[in-house]
């Protein structure tokens, strides 16, 4: 049978339906109650970032709440201030690239070097890497933090994916900067692909991908929706994995500005990705009057296994368990700076 560059009959070669000779790349079994953990391990972060001054501090910051040593940034030659305010929050600037159009696979192939350079030059045994979007804010299992996570680990897992919960802003302000967007942003929907899911759970990403000296170099693939040790070579994962949170829609101008730049009918920086059939960016884009206006049944985006009706958010249930790097009273006194410099005192609106 005739195979192409998608697969079989020009079906991704992720497709979510399997047979015995296209089996998973990322086969998953449960951490054992005798598990064998890594006595020690080094946690790094490398994230990838383009004209995202407003969230890039508040990232960096909760991959350190979430016990990572190290955040190093890939940067699309930003002309704003995010690799400044990464830097502030405690990020190193690991490579900066400068590109016209954004092709995925050149900052994946930066990411991994980052990471095979960084690990041997640190010389550990072990380390686990945590790949990231700048809007995407992991955590750990019923209040574990990540590092906690992994240090009670079988060794045998070299791969961990991520449950992925898309959220969206219902009042205003929609996020300030500095501070986790899960305190504006409650309401999400868990996302699991209908189609070209990467592993039997349905996990949207595998972001957590550990580098042995001694093993085989473990490749993320495009996005970190997967991995690769050697071709037909599955990876194993542990059952259940941690949790993603992605905040894709932010200050409402802002957010319009750069989906604009990035997508809009005066951009051809994602030209790359729409001529291979690739519309995420453009659904976002799509969707925004429908996100800011609340009218969830009308927001567009990629099949979900969960909800294929369409989208309908409710609350996180766990907010108690995320991890901050600041105290309540804090974004409380901000939001009321917020109110008073937008001069909306008692607009309900805003509350």
């Amino acid at each position: 049978m005739a195979r192409t560059g998608r697969g079989v009959r020009g079906r991704s070669r992720w497709s979510r339906v399997r047979s015995p000779e296209r089996p998973y790349p990322v086969l998953a079994e449960p951490n054992p109650a005798d598990a064998a953990p890594l006595t020690e391990f080094r946690f790094f972060a490398v994230v990838k970032t383009w004209m995202d001054e407003d969230i890039i501090e508040a990232t960096v910051r909760n991959a350190l709440a979430q016990g990572v040593e190290e955040v190093y940034v890939v940067d699309n030659a930003s002309t704003d201030d995010t690799v400044a305010r990464a830097e502030a929050a405690g990020a190193v600037l690991a490579e900066c690239y400068d590109t016209d159009v954004f092709e995925g696979r050149i900052p994946q192939v930066l990411m991994n070097a980052v990471v095979a350079r960084t690990s041997l030059a640190c010389r550990a045994p072990h380390v686990w890497w945590l790949y990231l979007d700048s809007d995407e804010f992991p955590e750990g299992p019923d209040g574990l933090s990540l590092a906690q996570y992994l240090a009670g680990l079988d060794r045998r897992f070299r791969l961990v994916g991520s449950t992925y919960f898309n959220h969206v802003p219902d009042t205003k302000p929609e996020y300030l900067e500095g501070f986790h967007p899960i305190d504006f942003q409650p309401l999400c929907q868990r996302f699991e692909p209908a189609r070209d899911a990467p592993c039997p759970q349905g996990h949207w990403k595998h972001p957590l991908q550990r580098f042995d000296r001694d093993g085989l170099f473990v490749a993320s693939e495009e996005g970190y929706h997967s991995a690769s040790v050697r071709t037909h070579v599955p990876l194993l994962e542990p059952a259940g994995g941690i949790v993603t949170h992605h905040f894709q829609y932010r200050d409402e101008q802002r957010t319009r500005d750069k989906l604009a730049a990035t997508c809009g009918p005066d951009s051809t920086r994602t030209a790359l990705h729409q001529s291979i059939g690739n519309a995420g960016f453009a659904k976002r884009r799509k969707s925004l009057d429908a996100v800011y206006t609340q009218r969830w049944r009308d927001v567009v985006g990629l099949r979900n296994a969960v909800e294929p009706e369409g989208f309908a958010p409710a609350p996180w249930p766990h907010m108690d368990r995320t991890r901050r790097w600041y105290r309540p009273d804090e974004v409380d006194a901000a939001r009321h700076r917020w109110r008073e410099d937008a001069g909306a005192g008692s607009d309900p609106s805003t509350r």
